[in-house]
């Protein structure tokens, strides 16, 4: 365990604190999944106002911490950790990047570490990431390539607690109604906020698994982009 830490730790630091953002142009992510997300923008028109109410409050978070020249950090919080916490993690992280917010920081817990499933790296890997797994101290550890020559995003089931997440100023958000419930005190969190998603895992071994993973997962990957997308626009017109 002492060396998953060290490892994960000296991974997830290579990138500076502080939170830039490049106005001139979009980053480019893998080309497939660049095509995956060619036409988020007309998607976005689509999200439910009180879906977007939930989202602007990431976008005003987020904003404030560029305003203070803090680091922008978000704790996606789940149940079991087995799947939607950590497919937020991952879009947060490559939205932000597409978008210019280079050094924003994503992070994933939960009340429960189970193990990742295979359909949630298999899903993220139809959309176009690449996933290399690695067991540490007996813990699938997957690295998430997203983009040529950027470190990887690192996935892995831990609890609110672990060291590798933020001990303090963050946003946490959490994403099934269960962990809502039952995280009753958050540790240094700035604001807490409840984004739900429907969590795939309830329909393994049903006619409805892909289905299901796919749909998360495009609806997961259209929030965290408009997100980003409203965050850049409203940076640019200060």
């Amino acid at each position: 365990m002492i060396i998953l830490k060290v490892v994960l730790l000296i991974i997830l630091y290579i990138d500076t604190n502080t939170f830039d953002i490049q106005d001139d142009k979009f980053n480019n992510l893998y080309p497939i999944i660049n095509e995956y997300v060619k036409d988020f923008s007309k998607e976005f028109r689509k999200i439910p106002e009180d879906r977007r109410y939930r989202l602007n409050e990431i976008v005003y978070f987020l904003e404030q911490q560029k305003e203070n020249k803090a680091p922008g950090q978000l704790v996606f919080m789940s149940t079991n950790q087995s799947s939607v916490s950590q497919m937020v993690q991952v879009w947060s992280k490559a939205a932000a990047y597409y978008y210019g917010f280079t050094n924003f920081q994503s992070f994933s817990s939960g009340l429960k570490p189970d193990k990742i499933t295979v359909n949630t790296i298999v899903t993220l890997e139809k959309a176009g990431f690449i996933a290399y797994k690695n067991n540490i101290d007996g813990i699938d550890v997957y690295r998430i390539k997203y983009s040529y020559n950027l470190a990887p995003i690192i996935v892995f089931p831990k609890k609110i607690e672990h060291v590798n997440n933020p001990y303090n100023n963050f946003m946490a958000v959490i994403v099934d109604d269960n962990a809502d419930i039952n995280i009753t005190n958050i540790d240094g969190t700035y604001n807490r906020l409840l984004l739900e998603y429907t969590d795939p895992v309830g329909y393994e071994s049903s006619d409805q698994e892909i289905q299901m993973y796919d749909g998360s997962c495009r609806k997961i990957a259209v929030e965290m982009f408009y997100v980003f997308a409203q965050l850049r626009k409203r940076l640019n017109k200060n």
